[in-house]
Formats: C-alpha cells, structure tokens, sequence
C-alpha cells in the first residue's frame, strides 16, 4: 500500500507539471505478454509502423494452447519511451479492452472505444488499435505502450485521460511511427464539402452552390452521432463554393465565389470573428473546366491552425493563408507554375509544410510554406496522361501524393512518393526560381473504372491508407482504392487495390469544386468517402473499407458484383 500511495502522489505531483510520472523499475507482476502488431494480428513485436494509424496492441502466444495474460478488462494508453508524457489524447474510460482466454479480444466500453482489428484465427486474438495518440517528443520517433487492468488503476479526479497505478501492476512493449498523426480535416483537397470529426460525433458542412452558381448558404449535417441539429446555416446572397473545418478547434472555413470569407462554429456564423464574413485578397476570375471562381475553394492546416484560400489574383491563379488565431489573412503568393494555374482542388500537408498544387496544364507545383511569408516553389512536368490533371491528393503519414485526371477512362491517376522530403534521398527537390521536383512515380491506369467526366475528384481517409477516385457533373460510379501503407525506400509506388461501383439510390454528383471528400471514422477505424449530389440535397456516405472488400463482378473486373453498392456499404442523409 505504501508503494501505490507514493506512486499515486508522485503521478498527480507529475500531472501538475503538464506530464503523467511512471515509476522506471521493470513491470513483473502482471503474467504473459502484450505486443505491437498489425491489423489482422499476425505479426508479433512489429516495433516499426509506416504510421501511428497503423500499430495495434495485441496479447498472448501465437497459438492456441499456450496461457496467455490474465482475463478481464484492463485499460491501455500511449506514452514517450520514458513513460514520463502521456500521449493517448482520448478519456481513459475509452481506452479499455478485453483479454479472453489468455488473448487481446478486442476492444470494451462506451461508443468512444478504439477501433479493433481483425481476428487472427492462429491464436484468437483481435488487436485493438491504438490511435488517436500525440506524436512523441523522442527524436527517434519511439512510443510506449502500457496495459494495466482495470482492477488496478483509477482515473485522475482532475484529468480523465490521465491513469493512476503501479508499474509493477503492468505490461508494457516499444514501439516507432516514422510519421506523425495527421489531424482528420487536414491533408483534404479543398473540394466543396468538409468533415469535423470531434469524439465520435461527425459533422459535414456541405455548400448549396459551386462555381458561379447555385443557392447561398451551408448546411451542417449529422453524419456519426448527433451532436447538431442539421440546419441551413445563412450566408446572405453569397454563393458558397467550398468548406473546410478544423477538429482542434471545431471552427469551419467557407468561401464564397466572390472575396467573402465566412467562419463557422457549430450551426451558425461564429460570433468570435468580427466582421464576419473576412474579406481575402482575391479579385477577378480564374477559369477552370468547370468554371470561374474568386475565392476559388479552402483546404485546412489544423496543425497550424491555418486555412489556405485557392483564388484569383487579377486572373493568375494564387494562394493566401488565413490564420485563424488571429482572423488575419497573410499576404497573397501567386503560383509559380509555368501558365500560372493553380489545383481545383489543392491541399496543406502539415507533416512536410508542402502546398501541393496538380493544376489542369498537368504541373504538380509543391510549395513549401514552412516559412509562408516566403514561399519556395518546385514544379514537376507530369507526362504519358491522356486527359489533364483535376486536383490533388496525398497520404500524408507517408507521403504518397496523388492526381487523378479528368476525361480519362478508364481512369488514370498519378502516384509519387514524396518521401519526406529533406530527409531521404528518394524526392529530390532542387531550388531554383521556380525550382523543381522529382520522386519516384507513375501514372497508373485503373482497369474497370469508369468515371462520369473521367477520374476528376480525389480524396485519402488520413490515417488508413485508404481513398477514393470520383467523377462529376453527374453519373454515380466511384472507385475506392488502397495505398502503400509505407514509403517505398525508392521503389515507384502504385495502388495495391482498387474496386468500382455505383452509388445507386438516385444520387448523381454535383459540379465544381468536387463534391467529394474522405476521412476515418471515430466509430470503427474504417475508411469514410463523402458526397454530394447536384443541388447539394443528398449525401451519401460509402464505407471505403467495405467496398474495397465487396466480390467483384469477374476476376480481374475490379467491378463489384452487382454493379450498385450494397444497402450496409452505403446510406444516405438529406441536406436541408
């Protein structure tokens, strides 16, 4: 009793310093083993993950006669190596799991539980996922894992994320990310609609117009949970083309055709900003294949609490940050690509501070915004495309970069690994006025996809290594495809899989900027793609995951069978 009353002082003496103190003698009193693994199990002390997304915990011996940890419920959280920073960002009562014959058998408790993985029918086991976590302040990139039973440990008074018991009551196993968690919202193609993904509660703002047309006004819609009442949110006459939103935060960013600027929190304008909506530095038009725009779209950079704006700056296309601390816009950057265009859709990767920019004239410009008051530009000639390049997509955690192009069918995408630029040697980038950049890549064709106006929208789930290929301006065929789940030392990367069906039930997609966007669902880990349909009256929410999984149409058709998606891989919400 001694030992956990001097344990338990130290720890809040700890808590108070803004960290969680673990005592560093060596666990011994809790029997068996635990493990870093993946998905489905099968690896043991895999130690070294592509990404935080990406290590699960798993438990017991890789058979099924062995004894293994003790059954029962136990708690589970992410730390630095020292044991010293608590990194797990969730309540503790989420973070509980099952050991049932010895083994991890998935994860237990309220709707916020961690996602599980799939079971390892060599010893039973169903590994939990242990994401969402911090990125660790260890150089090498190093994380520990602890399991303690419930029995064992109690939940701070003061913080619940916070865990009180004694090491010797626990198990504990190293682990490496090589990259960082990226925040769901950030890393998204501008496109039109946005996701907010807070607990387990998701929130799409979805716009009533695009590109120079269609209604005023943004609808927030209940896609998991309930956490609003799906309302109309006003924007007087102006027509809103594009929104992004923040999870830290909760605030949402919308642009309208014109230079307005709107910022939402919850179900209305946000009262914080004055005068709201913004105005940005845009003026004139900038034309794409699907229309002409001021304020073009918004894309998020959660990580700096930053918006980026893709707009005209007297008909050259350009950019220009937000900052949303402050409600302040930073100065206007022109794009540097070599007929001064810019993405429909372009991201922020805040892991690599790259702008990623694929424009219709088939350049991929790269900006890096580490410092954004002086932007650096690198461009990158795609070529061997029948059709031009429609927006921009990236894994962040890895850095495989993405542009699909339209009016190609069967679709044809680009892929390049990025590979954390200024660190490996596999993306040169090499500075100039503008400068230039090179990776590893291909353009690759994806047989059995066939697009309304060709392969023109793109979007990635940040942290499942999952994304999805869309048409526009009608048709309801889409195409989820799987991504390199690490960098590829070199090799060229490519699209591992990849399925195609129609969304079915009437839906038909909108016009400019796409209507599509993706993220990781709070409730199950899976892959989520969202759109909208013309008018933005209907949106459909497909289980990427699950489609990737359907049977297809023949061997090889890469067509699911049936052609339409399933009632359980997709449902339908309407927009008011």
């Amino acid at each position: 009793m001694r030992l956990r009353q001097t344990f338990v002082a130290l720890a809040l003496a700890a808590f108070c310093l803004g960290a969680v103190f673990i005592p560093a003698s060596a666990a011994g009193g809790l029997s068996g083993a635990i493990f870093t693994t993946t998905k489905d199990g099968k690896a043991v002390n895999q130690n070294i993950f592509g990404s935080p997304g990406d290590a699960y915990l798993g438990g017991g011996p890789q058979n099924t006669n062995a004894s293994g940890l003790p059954n029962g419920v136990y708690y589970f959280q992410v730390t630095d190596p020292s044991g010293k920073t608590l990194l797990s960002g969730d309540n503790a009562v989420c973070r509980q799991l099952i050991v049932s014959g010895g083994r991890i058998s998935g994860s237990t408790g309220p709707a916020c539980k961690h996602a599980n993985g799939t079971l390892n029918p060599a010893n039973g086991t169903t590994p939990v996922q242990l994401a969402p976590f911090a990125t660790t302040p260890n150089a090498g990139l190093e994380y520990k894992v602890w399991l303690i039973p419930v029995s064992k440990a109690t939940i701070s008074l003061t913080d619940p994320k916070v865990l009180i018991f004694a090491q010797s009551d626990a198990k504990t196993d190293n682990f490496k990310a090589n990259s960082q968690t990226v925040q769901q919202g950030s890393c998204a193609p501008s496109s039109s609609l946005s996701v907010l993904v807070q607990g387990t509660n998701v929130v799409s703002y979805v716009p009533k117009g695009h590109w120079g047309f269609g209604n005023p006004g943004v609808s927030a819609v209940n896609v998991e949970g309930t956490s609003i009442t799906n309302t109309l949110i006003p924007t007087g006459t102006d027509t809103i083309n594009s929104c992004a939103s923040n999870a830290t935060t909760g605030k949402t960013v919308c642009t309208a055709n014109n230079s307005n600027v709107y910022v939402l929190s919850g179900t209305a304008l946000d009262g914080s900003v004055v005068p709201n909506p913004l105005a940005s530095g845009a003026n004139g038009f900038v034309s794409f294949s699907g229309g002409s725009c001021t304020n073009c779209g918004v894309a998020m950079d959660a990580a700096h609490n930053k918006a980026l704006i893709g707009m005209s700056n007297a008909g050259a296309g350009a950019f220009q940050f937000l900052s949303l601390a402050t409600n302040t816009f930073e100065p206007v950057f022109n794009s540097q690509s070599p007929h001064g265009e810019i993405s429909e859709d372009p991201l922020v990767d805040p892991i690599r501070n790259l702008v990623l920019s694929a424009s219709e004239d088939n350049n991929y410009e790269a900006v890096d915004v580490t410092n954004s008051l002086a932007p650096q530009f690198f461009e990158n000639q795609m070529t061997g495309a029948f059709g031009e390049a429609d927006s921009s997509g990236e894994d962040c955690s890895t850095g495989i970069a993405l542009a699909p192009f339209e009016f190609t069918d069967p679709s044809q995408v680009f892929i390049a690994d990025l590979n954390n630029p200024g660190t490996l040697p596999n993306a040169v980038f090499t500075p100039g006025a503008p400068g230039t950049w090179t990776a590893p890549s291909q353009i690759q064709t994806l047989a059995g996809s066939h697009l309304a106006a060709g392969a023109s929208a793109v979007a990635v789930a940040q942290g499942t290594h999952t994304g999805v290929v869309a048409g526009e301006f009608g048709g309801d065929q889409v195409t989820a495809i799987s991504l390199p789940a690490a960098s590829g030392g070199g090799a060229v990367p490519a699209i591992g899989s990849w399925m195609s069906c129609a969304i079915g039930g009437g839906f038909a997609f909108g016009l400019d900027p796409h209507t599509t966007t993706a993220y990781q669902s709070p409730n199950g880990g899976d892959a989520i793609g969202l759109f909208t349909n013309g008018g933005a009256s209907q949106l459909a929410r497909v289980d990427l995951t699950q489609m990737l999984a359907l049977p297809e149409s023949a061997p090889g058709s890469h067509q699911c069978a049936g052609g339409t998606l399933p009632a359980s891989v997709v449902s339908f919400f309407p927009v008011p």
